[in-house]
């Protein structure tokens, strides 16, 4: 089948219908598996991971959906060799969702929604441009989609049988023998009832306990025990064995030792040359940079002095600087003493109390000199009437007598 066939054969969905966003999404899945996104695609970008099959229909993080989307988009019009101008991933997203839009309309794509529905990264606006973009891909590549064939055979076919093959136990393969050897149980063991496992267990576990009488395992002890003593036999040939050895050895080195000594004779020379440079060199350089080390030892020296004499400083900068804190301390002190005599200085709340308290004073003595003429003039007329009284009584007495 060509490839218009194939578009002729694959599903089509009318923009606008949201009931048809999970069926597109569907086949976005299989189309990108038919494009071995997940090798081509995904490995190349080590954060990417593959899609399910919901990823775009269902709103999520547009964070992180609109950044795989336009990825995605990107990689589908590169493998139509499309000429256009990559976005960066930290661009904004709406220039990307523009670009995108503009790059849909140039492939014949007629979108029915705004850029700004690209924009959220998930949807039915993004299911149909991905959905679109595939499409392109599998017509750029020519894929066709083929019908299945069917097979009924009217009857199973059967193995060839070797009927010259001899059935025998020897030839059973030894790689089938041991991976039989090497499984975890046998059959008897998996049949086995549990009860008889437990048993055996328990029989493993416990502590042995002899049956042999200990005297019979004494004697018998006694009577073996010379022959369980090891005995080493002297070696009535070992001193032909090492003469034998060290010839052997002898003619070795006489057979080897003349090429190695030229070898090792021509290293010695090199090595000594190499030594007698270094020599010379050492001898060379001591002698052209002897004033500068000269100069270096005095500026060490220096060095060494005006450490010292820093450190010293240092001490006493460290000594000054705990005065200077104890004296602020101090003066803050002092400021603090100062500033509430101020304030008890300039605080007329003490004579304004003492204002009030002396005119209540006078009020009171005022009141108390009114009362005081008060009482004054009534005992003044109380004696006047006593002295009016007595004087009367004094008159009626003279004009009695």
């Amino acid at each position: 089948m060509s490839g218009e066939d194939d578009d002729r054969e694959r599903r089509e969905y009318p923009a606008g219908s949201t009931a048809n966003v999970f069926g597109v999404m569907e086949d976005i899945a299989d189309k990108l598996k038919i494009l071995d996104y997940e090798q081509q695609y995904c490995r190349a970008n080590k954060d990417v991971k593959p899609l399910n099959r919901t990823y775009f229909a269902l709103p999520g993080k547009a964070s992180d959906q609109f950044p795989y989307f336009s990825s995605l988009c990107a990689w589908l019009l590169k493998e139509m060799n499309v000429d256009f101008l990559e976005w960066q991933e930290f661009d904004d997203p709406n220039q990307i969702s523009t670009a995108i839009y503009d790059q849909l309309k140039k492939l014949g794509h007629v979108p029915d929604y705004p850029v700004s529905k690209l924009r959220h990264g998930s949807g039915e606006s993004v299911c149909f441009a991905l959905n679109f973009l595939l499409d392109q891909v599998l017509n750029y590549r020519a894929w066709e989609v083929r019908p299945p064939k069917y097979v009924n055979p009217e009857y199973a076919e059967e193995a060839m049988v070797d009927q010259d093959a001899e059935i025998d136990d020897d030839g059973i393969a030894e790689d089938e023998i041991e991976e039989e050897d090497d499984t975890l149980f046998s059959e008897n063991d998996y049949f086995q009832p549990k009860f008889e496992k437990d048993e055996e267990e328990k029989k493993d576990q416990e502590i042995l306990e002899a049956t042999v009488d200990p005297q019979e395992w004494k004697m018998e002890l006694e009577r073996v025990s010379h022959q369980l003593k090891f005995r080493a036999q002297p070696a009535s040939k070992e001193w032909r064995t090492h003469i034998e050895q060290s010839q052997k050895h002898e003619k070795s080195l006489n057979e080897y030792f003349p090429d190695a000594r030229v070898a090792l004779d021509k290293i010695g020379k090199e090595l000594r040359s190499a030594l007698d440079r270094i020599s010379g060199k050492e001898r060379h350089i001591n002698k052209e940079f002897d004033h500068l080390g000269g100069e270096f030892r005095e500026k060490q020296k220096k060095l060494d002095e005006i450490q010292e004499r820093y450190n010293e400083l240092s001490q006493s900068v460290s000594e000054l600087t705990t005065d200077l804190a104890e004296k602020t301390e101090m003066v803050e002190m002092i400021k603090n003493n100062m500033s509430e005599r101020n304030n008890s200085m300039t605080d007329t709340s003490p004579l304004r109390k003492i204002n009030n308290a002396l005119t209540q004073l006078k009020q009171e003595v005022g009141e108390m000199e009114l009362r005081i003429g008060v009482v004054g003039q009534t005992l003044l007329q109380s004696k006047l009437k006593h002295a009016h009284t007595h004087h009367n009584k004094q008159g009626t007495h003279h004009h009695d007598s």
